[in-house]
């Protein structure tokens, strides 16, 4: 929290150049009745806090899951519920509210973490498809290899990374000259939608953005891509039908959530690039199911799949004595 203050006042202070009353209006879904929406956008968001903050508790609490393996997935949960409520809390309010004003510090904060959660969610793709590719590649090495001195270096590498090459986002839109029409047309801070409303010259800001996609999002998957190319070729390798299976039962819900994540960016990114073809409330949608629906299925995909996960989940309510025979 203290966090969040420190860089909305850093880019108060940053933005002298524009007003520093300087006020931007989200409009979000001008054609659709609000409440229809809202209604979605608070159960995706229920969904997403209740199952990540479970998974974090059974983590936590469950000794046979302190493990690299799990701790990664602990990381990505609390990613998860720092993305779903970075933006969603101040689009109901929107929604709910007459005033859609948000305040120029408020608004350059609230990109600078979105694109930071975004990128970290990423990057643990990316460390945890290193962990798949360990442990069936070169299963004999895997508790020498994969260790909790290796997750806290890729903490590390996670948190800086990030955090490095996203301030630079905000700090950029924030030097721009913003026009008196300051309407913009999303539900929340979107880099180029922002971006659109300034009268000066924003393209340093935009290709700067898209290096960042690049850097960040396409190196990640590039390199997720090769790691499962080479599993597959090992498990081919072997013509073992138990191998195969192994593999596919270690991977599998890493693969779904990998190809969700990475194809909602897609959709909404081509949406992005295609307003004039598609509806402007399907692709602020789109956006907004971005932040909610990979956190809310995360979990649940993990729980469903995992083993190992569903004992700790029995296991932890028998401990609090929650019983499907409670009642009788």
């Amino acid at each position: 929290m203290n966090s969040s203050l420190d860089l909305e006042e850093y880019l108060l202070d940053y933005s002298t150049g524009i007003n520093s009353s300087l006020e931007f209006v989200l409009i979000c879904f001008p054609e659709i009745h609000s409440w229809h929406i809202s209604g979605l956008l608070m159960f995706f968001l229920s969904v997403a806090l209740v199952s990540n903050l479970t998974l974090l508790l059974v983590i936590g609490t469950e000794p046979r899951l302190h493990h690299p393996m799990y701790y990664f997935l602990a990381m990505l949960s609390f990613v998860d519920v720092l993305l779903c409520t970075v933006a969603t809390p101040k689009v109901l309010a929107n929604l709910w509210n007459e005033d859609k004003t948000i305040s120029s510090a408020a608004c350059f904060t609230q990109m600078f973490f979105i694109n930071v959660w975004s990128a970290m969610e990423s990057s643990i793709f990316l460390v945890m498809a290193y962990d798949r590719y360990v442990a069936i590649c070169h299963p004999l090495h895997y508790p020498t290899i994969i260790t909790n001195k290796l997750v806290a270096k890729a903490s590390a590498f996670i948190l800086i990374r990030n955090l490095v090459l996203s301030l630079p986002l905000p700090l950029l839109a924030a030097r721009l000259d913003y026009c008196s029409l300051r309407e913009i047309p999303h539900c929340f801070c979107e880099n180029m939608s922002v971006e659109k409303l300034s009268c000066s010259n924003y393209s340093a800001s935009s290709i700067y953005g898209l290096v960042v996609f690049f850097v960040v999002g396409g190196a990640d998957l590039l390199f997720i891509i090769f790691s499962y190319l080479v599993v597959l070729r090992v498990v081919v390798a072997s013509r073992s039908f138990s191998a195969a299976f192994k593999a596919f039962r270690t991977c599998s819900s890493h693969l779904i959530l990998i190809c969700f994540f990475y194809i909602t960016i897609g959709i909404t990114m081509v949406s992005n690039r295609a307003d004039k073809q598609i509806p402007r409330h399907v692709h602020v949608l789109l956006a907004l199911l971005h932040h909610l629906l990979p956190p809310a299925l995360n979990p649940l995909v993990y729980g469903a799949m995992t083993e190992e996960i569903r004992h700790a989940i029995r296991r932890l309510l028998e401990r609090i004595k929650v019983h499907p025979y409670l009642g009788a």
